[in-house]
C-alpha cells in the first residue's frame, strides 16, 4: 500500500476548486489520490516540499492549514458550504448542531468555541450568512419563488427572508431582483 499526505487546504469551497488543486498539485509533479473540500491526498513519493506546495497554493487563492484548530475550523466551513449549495439545506439550528456533532464526533459548544476563537463569529451566525449568499444566489437565477427559496434554506417564512434581505442591503427581496447589482459575496470571504 502507498504512503500518502494528507494537505488541509484554506479556501476549497466548490467543485472548481477541486479541480484547480488538482491541477496544480498534478503540474507540481503528485501523484494525486484524491482531492474532496478542503483536502488533498497525495502519494509521500511525489511531495514536494511543504513550504513549495503552500506557496504555489497562495498563488492561486489557497492557503495551507498546518494547526488542527485551523483544520476543525475549515472543515466546519466546508460541511456547512456543502450541506447548504450541494446537499438539501439542514433547516434548523438545531439540525444544524446535530449534522457538525455527527460529521466532526465533537460537541457542538467546543466546535462554535473553537469556530468564534479563529473568525470571531458565531457559528449560527456564520450559517446565516451562508444561507442568505445562498438565497441571493438562487434569487439572481429567478428560477424559483421567494417563498420556495425561504422553505428551501430553512426561513420560517418569506417574511423572515425579506425582513433579512431589508436588514442586509436595506432592500426588499422584489428591490433586490430588479438592482443592477446583485450583491453577492465570495464564499471565501465568509465571514
Amino acid at each position: 500500500m502507498e504512503n500518502s499526505n494528507v494537505l488541509y487546504i484554506k479556501n476549497m469551497v466548490c467543485p472548481r476548486c477541486k479541480l484547480a488543486v488538482k491541477n496544480l498539485l498534478t503540474d507540481m509533479g503528485c501523484n494525486v489520490l484524491a482531492v474532496e473540500l478542503g483536502q488533498a491526498v497525495v502519494s509521500s513519493r511525489s511531495l514536494p516540499a511543504i513550504s513549495e506546495v503552500a506557496n504555489k497554493l497562495r498563488t492561486i487563492g489557497f492557503d495551507l492549514l498546518s494547526t488542527r484548530k485551523t483544520k476543525l475550523v475549515e472543515r466546519i466551513k466546508i460541511l456547512l458550504i456543502y450541506d447548504i449549495y450541494y446537499q438539501s439545506c439542514q433547516v434548523t439550528l438545531s439540525q444544524v448542531q446535530n449534522y457538525l456533532e455527527l460529521a466532526t464526533h465533537q460537541n457542538y459548544q467546543y466546535l462554535d468555541t473553537q469556530f468564534y476563537s479563529v473568525y470571531q463569529i458565531s457559528i449560527k451566525d456564520y450559517w446565516d450568512k451562508l444561507r442568505f449568499e445562498r438565497a441571493k444566489e438562487l434569487l439572481s437565477y429567478n428560477e424559483k419563488a421567494p417563498d420556495e427559496i425561504a422553505r428551501e434554506l430553512g426561513y420560517a417564512t418569506e417574511d423572515d427572508l425579506e425582513l433579512t434581505f431589508k436588514q442586509n442591503l436595506h432592500l426588499s427581496i422584489s428591490e433586490y431582483i430588479q438592482s443592477e447589482n446583485n450583491y453577492r459575496s465570495p464564499l471565501n470571504k465568509l465571514p
